[in-house]
């Protein structure tokens, strides 16, 4: 088996763009981010990268259609906000919005605009280049920094798309960052492809240890869609190792080629004070918080006939040390709108329909040590 061959970009920028002008960023109490897979949006230009049924010179990819897909990116975007009391609700729109499977910037600059003027001032795609579909975010809150990370060769998957780093800047001197990833697909078997998860994952744990030794303060917030459920490893008996494997799930069978990303269903074990924080323990084990082990069921995608939780946010410690920014809440679209007469999410199919997966939103509170 060959090894994956890992770069870590400090400056590899695909794309990094702002619109109007550095106005002070509010200190909201509440903080939301949304993440989505939107299912292949591409735009009406054909360039001849895209999957065929995107090809406005074959017919049945027109504008008309691609208006009506950001239309309902953004209607299923804002399905996930919650109505607060009677009469009352809050802006149905995200602070910050992170979406994987796009075509490129035009496509992230086009969503932004749907949303309304002046809604997401800055945003961010990752690379890379030669990728069909790519990760990218959209932010009202200015980009402090923004890096791509790579996978070349994930033993024979590879290039992989690239984990896209961004540090944004909240305002009243704190900051998070935020790892959008969309992890290699299922298709081609489960367990063949499995190893090219494993090495994104690697990845992702490796970056994220250099972060944490730089910075242990800074929060911390892993999203996309990671194409295997948190509790993968249970769900397929233990039989080999997995990208993402639960803290309580016991030692993997056998060894296996990089390592996987440790996640937990509680905050204990996670928290650590700043002198101990980088004890050998802590610089070989990553380990976050996992907040689908809140909810008694849920789902965000139906794959191959099986309710799984590809889509998902994981968080670092800082999140709960009430301290500056705390974690509040997890939740998973549930608009009827949204899923078809079985109850499965309904996909974009030609002229209408959303996406094969749902929207997953994680709260956040910048009330505390402020």
């Amino acid at each position: 088996m060959r090894p994956a061959f890992l770069i870590l970009s400090a400056i590899a920028m695909m794309a990094v763009g702002c619109r109007c002008s550095l106005a002070p960023v509010g200190t909201d109490e509440e903080i939301r981010i949304v993440s989505y897979n939107v299912h292949n949006l591409f735009d009406a230009e054909e360039s001849g990268k895209e999957y065929p049924e995107f090809r406005p010179s074959k017919g049945k990819w027109t504008k008309e259609l691609y208006a009506k897909r950001l239309v309902n990116v953004v209607e299923a975007v804002r399905s996930v906000s919650e109505t607060e009391g009677a009469g009352s609700r809050r802006t149905p729109d995200p602070d910050i919005l992170c979406v994987q499977e796009i075509e490129n910037e035009k496509v992230l600059a086009d969503l932004a605009e749907r949303f309304g003027r002046g809604t997401y001032r800055y945003w961010a795609i990752g690379g890379p280049d030669e990728s069909v579909i790519h990760t990218g975010i959209l932010s009202r809150f200015p980009i402090a920094e923004m890096h791509t990370h790579s996978v070349m060769d994930a033993w024979g998957f590879g290039p992989l798309r690239d984990i896209l780093e961004v540090e944004l800047d909240l305002g009243g001197d704190e900051r998070i960052a935020v790892f959008v990833c969309h992890w290699k697909s299922k298709l081609g078997g489960e367990r063949e492809t499995e190893p090219g998860r494993r090495a994104a994952a690697a990845l992702l744990a490796q970056r994220i240890r250099e972060v944490q030794a730089e910075r242990p303060s800074l929060p911390i917030v892993v999203c996309g869609d990671f194409n295997e459920s948190p509790d993968e490893y249970i769900r397929i008996g233990r039989c080999y190792p997995t990208a993402i494997m639960p803290s309580d799930a016991g030692a993997p069978p056998s060894a296996a080629e990089g390592e996987p990303l440790g996640v937990s269903g509680s905050w204990e074990g996670l928290s650590y004070t700043e002198e101990a924080s980088f004890s050998e323990k802590h610089i070989s084990e990553v380990r976050l918080y996992n907040p689908w082990n809140e909810l008694s069921d849920g789902f965000s995608i139906a794959f191959q006939g099986k309710r799984e939780q590809f889509d998902c946010f994981f968080l670092n410690a800082s999140l709960h040390d009430g301290e500056g920014l705390e974690y509040e809440n997890f939740d998973v679209a549930d608009d009827p709108l949204l899923f078809d007469s079985n109850g499965i999410p309904l996909e974009w199919k030609g002229n209408g329909g959303y996406s094969d997966h749902l929207p997953v939103e994680l709260t956040l509170s910048m009330g505390r040590g402020r």
